[in-house]
């Protein structure tokens, strides 16, 4: 590899990293923000890593088993919210690098392409972005979530590449909990990991006659991670409750239509890069590399049809790892001079971006200022000694700023998380109102 490809494009890398940052320090705490700044075992603030082990005991006993991903949330709600909007800005930096190893092949003027459309497609097409990236909660949840997934990946993808290096003891001894942890991650991304890592290896190990153990051990781990998720009391309680086929029909067909909302569009642009990347003579391994991590995206859905509710952040996954796929494909028509169609695909994205991006910003900024207008209250309101107090419900116009068609406070100040935002602000009780000229709550 030449010295020109040895270098990252840090434009790009400088510019996401910017812009995670001050969207993240402009994106409030909302909802369930504040439900876990106190313990799951006894009410109390959390202020310190004591209490986290057993408010997450009784928090797979009550609510999931993902105790590791809100024990981190727990754990930086303990600190001020500017750890947390750096270590979200780096976390976007970790999935451009991991994103980016999918192309060293690539000078790097090529490689800048890749990352710039790659960011372009989850701007423009992530249904519930600042609930995915910018939110607290769910930045940890789905947003740091895909960067362990790829950091999960990437050995089974590198095997199949035949781009795997020797690694030191010491990566090795990182790779394996964080096998396990991957899969305590999500109740639907990990299991499709846990596909796409065995297709990978029992692909090489067909063509190479031998199983990597340490890939081996890492799967299983994985698996040892999804047992330990799925068998939380919380989680089979739900399933012993069970679902009807009239409830199993009704949620399919909620995550179909969802689905065909957002993944058809990509579907159709990956079909057509699929083609055109085959009919020039793509590499066979690649190509089956984006068919696997599409495949993967779209089996993440499947989980949903027997979870208690769906979401458009649910898709976030399938979004992100289809994204990739298309890279892929992109990747390799760049590889054999072939630029027309990533240039297209360039361009399309870039146009859309013009209006999402100010629409983004602009409602991002809105939301900010009625929290500024929020906190204005609640200290008017200490001062004054009152024990109630009225707050604007947050009602964003995009899916880009994080309340965006996420439970903010009711006006019935004992439902949640009216309780949880009274408890932080220490309130007897916090009534939700909305704006004179708003007509509903939607």
């Amino acid at each position: 590899m030449n010295a020109v490809d040895s270098r990252r494009p840090w434009p790009v890398y400088a510019a996401v990293f910017l812009l995670l940052l001050a969207l993240s320090w402009l994106t409030p705490m909302v909802a369930d923000d504040f439900s876990y700044c106190f313990s799951w075992a006894d009410d109390t603030r959390v202020t310190r890593l004591g209490q986290i082990l057993p408010s997450m005991a009784v928090h797979r006993q009550l609510t999931n088993g993902r105790v590791f991903t809100h024990g981190l949330v727990q754990l930086l709600l303990m600190a001020p919210k500017a750890l947390f909007n750096l270590c979200n800005a780096i976390m976007a930096l970790l999935l451009l690098a991991l994103t980016e190893r999918h192309f060293r092949f690539l000078s790097t003027a090529k490689r800048a392409l890749l990352l710039g459309i790659g960011f372009l497609l989850l701007w423009d097409a992530t249904p519930a972005f600042g609930q995915v990236f910018l939110w607290l909660d769910g930045a940890v949840n789905y947003g740091w979530g895909i960067v362990l997934f790829l950091l999960f990946l990437r050995p089974y993808a590198a095997l199949w590449l035949e781009e795997a290096q020797p690694l030191p003891v010491w990566r090795k001894l990182l790779f394996l909990p964080l096998c396990f942890l991957v899969g305590t991650w999500s109740e639907s991304a990990a299991p499709s990991c846990f596909l796409i890592a065995l297709c990978l290896l029992l692909l090489s190990a067909h063509r190479d006659r031998r199983v990597d153990p340490l890939l081996l051990l890492g799967l299983g781990l994985e698996l040892l991670g999804i047992v330990f998720l799925m068998s939380a009391p919380a989680t089979q309680g739900r399933a012993s409750g069970g679902f009807d086929a009239a409830t199993l029909a009704g949620n399919i067909q909620v995550v179909l239509l969802s689905a065909r909302r957002v993944m058809l569009p990509l579907l159709i642009l990956w079909a057509l890069s699929f083609a055109a990347a085959l009919s020039v003579g793509a590499d066979a391994r690649r190509l089956t590399l984006s068919a696997l991590y599409l495949l993967g995206g779209l089996c993440s859905l499947a989980a949903y049809g027997f979870a208690a509710y769906f979401a458009d952040r649910h898709l976030c996954f399938a979004v992100c790892i289809t994204a990739l796929a298309e890279l892929l494909l992109l990747g390799e028509l760049l590889r054999l001079g072939r630029p027309l169609l990533p240039r297209a695909v360039a361009g399309l994205l870039a146009a859309c971006f013009l209006f999402l991006f100010p629409l983004g910003l602009l409602d991002i900024g809105v939301t900010f200022k009625h929290s500024l207008e929020r906190e204005a209250a609640v200290r008017a309101a200490r001062a004054a000694g009152e024990k109630t107090v009225a707050l604007e419900v947050y009602l964003p116009s995009t899916a880009y700023s994080a309340p965006y068609h996420l439970v903010d406070l009711y006006p019935d100040a004992d439902s949640w998380p009216n309780t949880s935002v009274a408890a932080y602000y220490g309130f007897d009780k916090i009534y939700g109102v909305f704006p004179e000229d708003a007509l509903s709550p939607d």
